[in-house]
């Protein structure tokens, strides 16, 4: 290894390891982990821009999107299927729906 730097905090230490050799490597295509990989990346590079205009929190929006929301799916899913897929409290995800039945509607205006 070239180099390791020690950094603690009072949580807990945090090493930083710098070796050139060290390779990183997907699992071969017949793995089955393999899709669930592809899978994600699809979901980080297209999101549903709509979300961006609710009036919820940026953060929330950042789950949604993460988690491949859409609009519709909010709507089709409703709020206790929502808190459970993104693990909220129920009282979030209503506002999460609410919010997103009253854009569609301004949307269709």
């Amino acid at each position: 290894m070239e180099g390791v730097n020690h950094n603690t905090n009072e949580d807990s230490p945090l090493s930083i390891i710098k070796d050139s050799h060290l390779k990183l490597s997907l699992p071969s295509s017949s793995s089955p982990s393999l899709s669930s990989v592809s899978q994600s990346l699809k979901i980080a590079i297209w999101r549903d821009e709509r979300l961006d205009y609710l009036d919820i929190p940026k953060g929330l929006v950042e789950i949604l999107q993460i988690n491949g929301f859409t609009v519709e799916m909010i709507l089709e899913h409703g709020p206790s299927q929502i808190a459970e897929k993104l693990g909220i409290d129920d009282y979030v995800a209503q506002i999460i729906f609410n919010e997103t039945t009253k854009e569609i509607i301004n949307f269709n205006k």
